[in-house]
């Protein structure tokens, strides 16, 4: 009886373990698209078109790939999602690190670290 009793419980906790994967995170869905950059810095970035062509878009996989587009930055790579980091490498080296402030259906805020320093990034969906 305490056998059955035992491997019944072994059996539950193996499934919920399962069921809680880190897979399961609701960012690694919701980033999924075509964004915009809107803000940079606490900047409109339509006010300086010099530094952020318009147009500029960032476009998140499935299975954890992304490309950029409309600036002289042009280009892809991949990302992983670990807790609030979003880590994004291009050929093999990671080149920013993002902390996920927040996410909605429309609106994506990332802090980008920068030599100690958090700079704000916002942007909307557009696909």
């Amino acid at each position: 009886m305490k056998l059955t009793r035992l491997l019944s419980l072994l059996v539950v906790t193996l499934a919920m373990l399962i069921s809680c994967s880190k897979d399961d995170d609701p960012r690694e869905q919701e980033i999924i698209g075509t964004w915009q950059i809107t803000h940079y810095d606490g900047r409109v970035t339509a006010d300086h078109p010099e530094e952020f062509p318009e147009g500029r878009t960032i476009t998140f996989q499935s299975g954890g790939t992304f490309y950029e587009s409309g600036s002289f930055r042009d280009g892809s790579g991949t990302y992983v999602i670990k807790d609030r980091d979003l880590i994004v490498t291009i050929g093999g080296n990671t080149v920013f690190t993002y902390i996920i402030m927040s996410i909605t259906e429309d609106q994506l805020i990332l802090d980008e670290l920068m030599a100690g320093t958090a700079i704000r990034v916002q942007l909307k969906r557009v696909r």
